[in-house]
Parts: structure tokens; C-alpha cells; sequence
């Protein structure tokens, strides 16, 4: 999904976009810079299985181990990836629907940044105090991904907007793709009327 998202010219976090060793995942932390921090991510991963965010050295090796056993257990796959941390950011998930004849709607964006542990406790839609270009923007990355790989389904794709300071308010990353119906559907039918699960079928 990242791979596609760079091609579709989406922006993306910096990470690594295959399975990585703990030596590889210290690498990737130190060429990060002093100030930064890294998530473990689970590759078959979701609901915040095997994810961990590290900012310091020293929490590596043991956010790895944890990631990999959470990984196995959860999905029967431990491979995990790196990318950037950030410590303040908004999580914003856009609502796709894709025919098989290439046709892509979009039925709006929800906010889900409310979360325990990575897991999401509240949605909210639309996304409150969001700017109108910066969600038409994320709309139109959604778009244009989904495009680019003829998507045919429903799916939510999910992006992070920097909060940490002024400047990078309207910066925003893609990070994933869940390409099936989510619990937090019912939050987009009761706002748009649609029902989501009757357009999927």
C-alpha cells in the first residue's frame, strides 16, 4: 500500500516498505535523527496488533520482540516495518467505494485521533475543525489512490495530519488501507444516509 501510495504520488511517511530485521529497525531509528521517533508496525497487522511507537534507543529491541510475538500470535505472521513516528497528529480515515466497472466515490472523511492503545474509541463525522482544502486534499489523495489500483470494494483509507506545530498543520501522510467493511461504518451511514453495507453488495 505505501509502495502504491508514492507511485500515485500520495505522500507517505518515511519507513521501510518490506519485513525488517531488529538491526534494520535500529538503522532506521538512527537515520532518523535525535528528535524523532519510529512505529513497529505489523505487516499482516490491524486493530493495533503489533504496533508499537519507540522514542528512545534503548526501547527498541524490546518493542520489536513484543511487536513480532503480538504479530504471530494475532495474524500467524511476525513480520513487521518501520516508519516515522508522529507524536501529535490527527487521524483522519476517508469512506471509498469502488465498482468493477473503475467507478470511485468517496462518502466522506471520519476522524477517529480519540485512541487507546491504537485502538479507536471515538469517530466523529465529518471531521471537526478540519480545514475545507486540507480535507478536500485528503479526500483527493484517497481518490487518486484508489484509482491508481482500480480498487473494487468499500475501504477506508487512512491518513495522519501533523498537529506538532503551525507550520505543519496542513501536512498530511498516508499510512494504510483497510480494504474491508470496518465497525466504524455506522458512523458514516448515519451521517450520509447510505447504507454501506447494501453498496458493498
Amino acid at each position: 500500500a505505501r509502495v502504491a501510495a508514492a507511485d500515485a504520488g500520495v505522500p507517505i511517511l518515511k519507513g521501510i516498505d518490506q519485513s525488517v530485521t531488529l538491526e534494520e529497525a535500529q538503522d532506521f531509528y538512527a537515520s532518523l535523527g535525535s528528535d524523532m521517533g519510529m512505529m513497529i508496525k505489523a505487516i499482516a497487522g490491524g486493530g493495533g496488533r503489533g504496533s508499537r511507537a519507540v522514542t528512545n534507543e534503548s526501547g527498541i529491541e524490546r518493542a520489536y520482540k513484543r511487536c513480532r510475538s503480538e504479530a504471530t500470535t494475532a495474524f500467524g505472521n511476525g513480520a513487521l516495518y518501520v516508519e516515522e513516528f508522529i507524536e501529535r497528529a490527527r487521524h483522519i480515515e476517508v469512506q471509498i467505494l469502488g465498482d468493477d466497472n473503475g467507478e470511485i466515490v468517496h462518502l466522506g472523511e471520519r476522524e477517529c485521533s480519540v485512541q487507546r492503545r491504537f485502538q479507536k474509541i471515538v469517530e466523529i463525522a465529518p471531521a471537526p475543525n478540519l480545514s475545507e482544502p486540507l480535507r478536500a486534499r485528503i479526500i483527493d489523495a484517497a481518490l487518486r489512490l484508489a484509482r491508481s489500483v482500480g480498487y473494487s470494494n468499500l475501504g477506508t483509507f487512512e491518513f495522519l495530519v501533523n498537529t506538532t506545530s503551525a507550520e505543519s498543520g496542513d501536512t498530511f501522510f498516508f499510512i494504510e488501507t483497510n480494504a474491508r467493511l470496518q465497525v466504524e461504518h455506522t458512523v458514516t451511514e448515519a451521517v450520509t444516509g447510505v447504507d454501506i453495507v447494501q453498496a458493498q453488495i
